[in-house]
């Protein structure tokens, strides 16, 4: 019956698809003067990247009459980077282009008179900004990071500390991101966000993708904190989308990058791509080993009737990731309007945890005054593969297309935990030779497959609708066992009250519309996204399974207005969702250590946000300032918590509780005071407030937060460069505690050989040993306050070569200049 439900819902909404189409193709051009309209002149055209040779969305551009240089108007390219001008007087004009971070473009000596009225430029190429100065080289380069109005976009080359790490590396310095010291990435105040690979899925989620993939395989990282409805609404905070490096000159080239640092960290990859004008083909891949040293100091008191318990513990650690991953792909153009793609992956990934705890444990009144050492072991090793295939068809008319796309990934992962616990006198002296061994182990396979159909289809001169389809089908089987160790057989004897089995299921059928539009210095873009549920919890326990079944509607708005003076104002709502995983649904308890206890709660409910953003910028002549400010409502927001049972044990959970609101500002600037520095800045003010009940009480939190960020760049002599960078990030608290400040800064020296060929970089993180985290949490019953400190500095050496000028090629023209490659431009 279900199966019957989604074929008829799909066969409705492709219908509706076809008739809207049909709709749109037969009406008028939506009021905008055509060719053969307009009253007056027109004159039209389109602006590139001159080094990426792709349209440039949302580039202003200005038409100014002669001989006074009034402006006539000022309008924004669209998708394909087109303009138009329309109902122009006879007479000479002449327009500039430009764009955040590139050099304004000028097109004079444009007339129209007589029969010479339909004027079409040759396309306008916007260079990034370049300048020279005596003694010292300053090369033409985009600017680290620049604004579009649905996104925030990262060029990864700008950031020399990313070049020896990964793409966790690179959103240390962005605004709109925080990453703490174990690597965990939030996104806007929240780590529910979704990864991007180059637009389609990640088969590892959050920040395992993003520990994986190494930065100098980035191109860019696209922000997109308010999605239209062509993208999933999963995740509160929004989308990272990783675009990876593919070169587009004809023939072999390629980029090996090998980086070594203390705390035996290494890292490489390679990628060596072969183009013609038939096929392209790439391959690529990569490893990693890190280790982190770490120390922790904690204390949590419980409280039963007049006793207090302390438990006072010390913890000696090191910290390990391990990846690899291999990649290969080809795009086949059947035809000058038809491309095929097709690519897989196959890799591993772990991340392990050794530590040597000290622990003393007493009560107030004294009872009991025990001491005792533990010593852990804990390694999740998985496997991981993806294939994917692109099929997409370009019409006549430029922006009428449709895209097919299908994914399917695989995963597993065995995650083994072994811990031994020694009973000490009070100078850590052993009193017992045969310690209470126990041991967990967690097995997780899944699969994902997504089918997708996606239809643009221009209206008017600068108009497009769009509509998808998109069916994703997942399936997780995970199996838990709790063993302990009998030290007269010397065998492990498995507790099966404590043994599960769980099967999580999710189907999502959706459907999405959308209709974007420019008119003359106003953009906007309205969108309706439509997803149906089906997911099931299924445990070996014998209950019934927990089921939802269900629609849900995410409406997005996105509004840009183009002001004078390089002024521009943007705005946008959308609706988003962050549905649990089967981690935190699984009702069956999972020992993480004698005092702690983890349950999940199956009758968890999605979290739905309410997304708002409004944003300005101003562009200047080498430099810019950007200020964004949202509020975000978050209803059943998912927390976690903590509880204490009767027998004094922690018990780790989750709960709606009500709601949570977010406010927040944003302010960024791109400086150049002088032609041989650099200096980005960025600050962000940032309030939460909680609402909601817990165990029955009513909760309140909230705090005013605060971060700031500092990138002073250096371009020196003989190709030296140095970047300095400081990061601050304020006191917060959540719904049971609280997280003090911390400050740290960082250090990079580069410095190119062979004209650019080679590039060696020496980076050190953590200069001064500043950065630690401290928090407490506080409940019904308990207290704790913990301190996490890390090696420091972090120093690493990476070295870069480029094979036959891998994404520095440019055609020369006959005086050996460069020159664009494909049409003759300005």
């Amino acid at each position: 019956m279900k199966m019957i439900k989604t074929v008829r819902f799909t066969a409705v909404f492709l219908l509706s698809i076809f008739m809207v189409s049909v709709g749109f193709a037969q009406r008028p051009s939506n009021g905008i003067p055509t060719s053969s309209s307009a009253p007056g002149g027109v004159i039209t055209g389109k602006v590139k990247d001159k080094g990426e040779r792709t349209p440039m969305e949302y580039t202003n551009v200005v038409l100014y009459r002669l001989p006074d240089s009034t402006m006539v108007n000022g309008v924004i390219t669209g998708k394909d980077g087109g303009f138009k001008f329309s109902g122009l007087k006879n007479g000479r004009y002449f327009l500039k282009a430009h764009f955040i971070g590139f050099n304004i473009k000028t097109v004079k000596n444009i007339k129209i008179a007589g029969t010479q009225r339909q004027i079409k430029l040759p396309v306008i190429y916007l260079e990034p900004m370049a300048s020279t100065l005596k003694g010292v080289e300053v090369k033409a380069s985009r600017s680290r990071i620049s604004y579009q109005v649905d996104k925030q976009v990262v060029n990864v080359s700008k950031d020399l500390m990313a070049s020896a790490g990964s793409a966790i590396d690179v959103l240390e310095n962005v605004p709109s991101v925080d990453v703490d010291l174990n690597g965990d990435v939030t996104l806007r105040g929240s780590s529910s966000f979704t990864v991007l690979i180059n637009g389609h899925p990640s088969v590892l989620k959050g920040n395992d993708a993003l520990q994986q993939i190494p930065a100098s395989s980035i191109q860019r990282i696209e922000i997109i904190t308010n999605p239209s409805a062509k993208y999933d609404p999963e995740g509160v905070g929004g989308i990272l989308n990783i675009i990876l490096k593919k070169d587009k000159n004809l023939g072999i080239n390629g980029v090996i990058n090998a980086s070594v640092g203390n705390q035996k960290r290494y890292r490489g990859n390679a990628l060596v791509g072969y183009r013609t004008k038939k096929v392209n083909v790439f391959v690529s891949t990569n490893g990693s080993y890190r280790d982190m040293n770490m120390r922790m100091n904690s204390q949590d008191l419980t409280f039963l009737g007049d006793t207090t318990n302390y438990r006072n513990t010390n913890i000696e650690g090191i910290r390990n990731r391990k990846g690899f991953g291999l990649t290969g792909g080809l795009d086949y153009y059947l035809t000058k309007k038809s491309t095929l793609s097709l690519s897989g992956e196959y890799g591993g990934y772990g991340f392990g945890m050794d530590n040597n705890s000290r622990r003393n444990i007493y009560t107030i009144p004294v009872t009991t005054d025990t001491y005792s050492k533990s010593i852990s072991h804990s390694n999740r090793w998985g496997h991981y593969y993806t294939l994917q295939a692109d099929f997409l068809h370009k019409f006549n008319h430029s922006g009428h297309q449709i895209e097919a796309y299908a994914y399917y990934s695989g995963k597993n992962s065995n995650d083994l935990e072994t811990q031994s616990d020694y009973q000490t006198d009070s100078l850590w002296n052993d009193l017992d030779m045969s310690p209470s061994n126990l041991r967990t182990n967690t097995i997780d396979t899944s699969s994902n497959l997504r089918i997708k159909l996606d239809y643009s289809l221009p209206i008017g001169k600068k108009g497009k609708f769009e509509a998808g389809y998109q069916s994703r089908f997942f399936n997780e089987d995970g199996q838990y066992t709790y063993e302990s160790l009998d030290t007269l057989t010397n065998t492990w004897a498995s507790h099966g009250n404590y043994n599960n089995i769980v099967n999580f299921t999710r189907n999502i059928h959706s459907a999405y519309v959308s209709f974007k539009d420019i008119y003359k210095s106003f953009g906007y873009e309205l969108g309706f996204r439509t997803e149906y549920t089906d997911r099931s919890v299924t445990n070996s326990n014998g209950k019934a399974p927990f089921k939802i079944n269900r629609f849900d509607y995410f409406p997005t708005v996105h509004l840009s207005y183009q002001l004078p003076h390089n002024y521009q104002v943007y705005s946008s709502y959308s609706r988003r969702i962050n549905r649990p995983g089967q981690w935190n649904l699984n009702p069956f308890p999972m020992i993480i250590d004698p005092y702690n206890i983890r349950i999940g709660n199956p009758e968890l409910q999605p979290e739905y946000i309410d997304s708002y953003e409004l944003g300005l910028q101003k562009a200047f002549s080498k430099s810019f300032l950007s200020f964004q400010v949202y509020y975000r409502k978050t209803t059943n927001k998912i927390t976690r918590i903590r509880m204490v049972d009767t027998a004094g044990i922690m018990i780790h959970t989750s709960q709606n509780i009500n709601k949570d609101f977010a406010a927040g500002a944003e302010l960024m600037a791109n400086l150049k005071p002088v032609k041989w520095f650099g200096l980005f800045a960025s600050l962000t003010l940032y309030h939460y407030r909680l609402e909601g009940n817990l165990q029955g009480a009513d909760v309140a939190a909230n705090s005013t937060n605060w971060s700031g960020r500092m990138t002073a760049s250096f371009n020196l002599k003989h190709n030296f460069r140095i970047q300095l960078m400081g990061i601050y990030r304020s006191p917060s608290v959540t719904v049971q505690g609280t997280r003090k400040g911390f400050f740290y800064s960082n250090l990079a020296v580069r410095k190119d050989f062979f004209k650019r060929k080679l590039s060696l970089t020496l980076t050190a993180r953590d200069l001064f040993g500043t950065a630690h985290y401290e928090s407490t949490a506080s409940g019904a019953g308990f207290y704790s306050h913990s301190i996490f400190r890390r090696e420091w500095p972090m120093v690493s050496l990476n070295l870069s070569y480029i094979i036959n000028n891998y994404k520095k090629k440019r055609q020369k023209n006959m005086n050996n200049q460069e020159a664009p490659p494909a049409d003759v431009g300005f």
